[in-house]
């Protein structure tokens, strides 16, 4: 089972075609998008893959975009979204929200956090919960978003091609910070403690 997470789409159409295109080349069964979509346009460039969507902060609409997520069979999430799958649990938010990414993460629930918003990829683990951002399709150079084989753990990014950019498209190695340590762009260093209720079980 192969998962794709995405994020900061920001209705760039051509890079949003060219990684649902190279998902499907990698056998990806659902994609995750955490958030900054802004169009009912960007949505419909998902159509060929079942895709769970969670909202940025540039997504201004949400009526619209919710009918147009749930016109293409996908599946609307408010902040964030949380499922299961091959008995991993897994939890994606666009991270605008800087408390609800630390209570995510520091939840003890999830064996994978994935988030948006800081258009710069990278990952890290955090007790028994990998955390990653898949980059952004906008304002990131390159542009990247990641595929997750949730049977075997394998995390793979990918590169985004466009006709404006130079980039050629191919699998990136994996990135990994130092020891396995904790880093998250425009994160806090001794954030507040988590206020929101209690999550509810994956499903």
């Amino acid at each position: 089972m192969r998962i794709g997470i995405i994020s900061d789409t920001h209705d760039r159409s051509e890079a949003v075609a060219e990684a649902v295109r190279l998902f499907a080349e990698q056998r990806v069964e659902l994609i995750l998008h955490c958030g900054d979509i802004e169009s009912v346009e960007t949505v419909h460039l998902f159509k060929p893959v079942p895709t769970h969507f969670v909202f940025g902060n540039w997504d201004k609409d949400r009526t619209r975009l919710s009918a147009a997520i749930r016109g293409i069979g996908g599946y609307v999430n408010d902040s964030f979204g949380a499922i299961e799958m091959a008995g991993k649990r897994i939890a994606w938010v666009h991270s605008h929200e800087r408390h609800l990414l630390y209570q995510l993460e520091h939840c003890d629930t999830f064996d994978y956090v994935f988030y948006g918003h800081t258009h710069v990829r990278e990952q890290h683990r955090t007790g028994r919960t990998l955390v990653a951002n898949p980059g952004a399709l906008f304002r990131a150079n390159p542009k990247t978003c990641i595929v997750l084989d949730v049977v075997t753990g394998e995390l793979k990014p990918l590169l985004i091609a466009t006709a404006r950019g130079a980039e050629s498209t191919h699998v990136m190695p994996g990135l990994r910070g130092p020891d396995d340590s904790i880093y998250i762009p425009g994160l806090p260093d001794d954030p507040p403690p988590p206020t929101s209720p209690p999550l509810p079980p994956a499903k």
